[in-house]
């Protein structure tokens, strides 16, 4: 027990932190692009009455914004944990992550987690997953949790070369390192495969 509460308050603190930081989040964008307030206010709409949205855009509404936005506001109003963006591609992903950075210099303050697949982030020449095989997995659960703690208390969005900073820094795999970082983000992007 002793052990968890610098975690629990680091997490009570960045919650405190994002909330404030949600309430005062503007658009963005000095304007909406066409259908892109009605999108996003079926979204919020939709979070809020706790119903599915299948919605059909057009390439160039802004569909990543347009569902993001209002996601972060529903967490910053209790409505919402957690988000996953879910992408079957790089370019989605990558949509996600400066979405996010865009929200970021506007002031937004919210812990993202970006996975990448295991083989694209293993530091090791093949991927072995066995203690004996591999020293980022030999001894990790010794060395996660202060790996944990250093990158929440310093990093909001942890994408591919954040994780890799810091499971370098600790010895730790990044791959499974990310996967923990996930538990304590207010944002995953992944793909889809992971929620499965």
């Amino acid at each position: 027990l002793e052990v968890y509460p610098p975690y629990a308050a680091l997490r009570l603190e960045n919650a405190r932190l994002r909330d404030e930081s949600i309430r005062a989040l503007p658009f963005p964008f000095d304007t909406y692009r066409e259908g892109q307030r009605k999108l996003a206010g079926a979204v919020y709409q939709a979070v809020k009455e706790k119903r599915k949205l299948f919605a059909k855009a057009p390439t160039g509404i802004g569909k990543t914004m347009s569902t993001l936005f209002p996601s972060v506001k529903a967490i910053g109003e209790g409505l919402l944990g957690q988000i996953f963006y879910l992408t079957a591609k790089t370019i989605t992903r990558t949509a996600a992550e400066q979405a996010f950075a865009l929200m970021q210099a506007k002031g937004l303050r919210m812990q993202t987690v970006t996975i990448t697949a295991k083989d694209k982030v293993c530091f090791q020449e093949e991927t072995v997953c066995r203690k004996d095989a591999c020293p980022f997995a030999d001894g990790y659960y010794d060395r996660v949790n202060g790996a944990i703690l250093d990158m929440l208390s310093q990093e909001t969005v942890m994408d591919r070369a954040v994780i890799e900073r810091y499971a370098r820094k600790h010895q730790v795999c990044p791959f499974e390192f990310s996967l923990d970082a996930a538990y304590a983000a207010d944002a995953v992007i992944c793909d889809y495969n992971y929620i499965f």
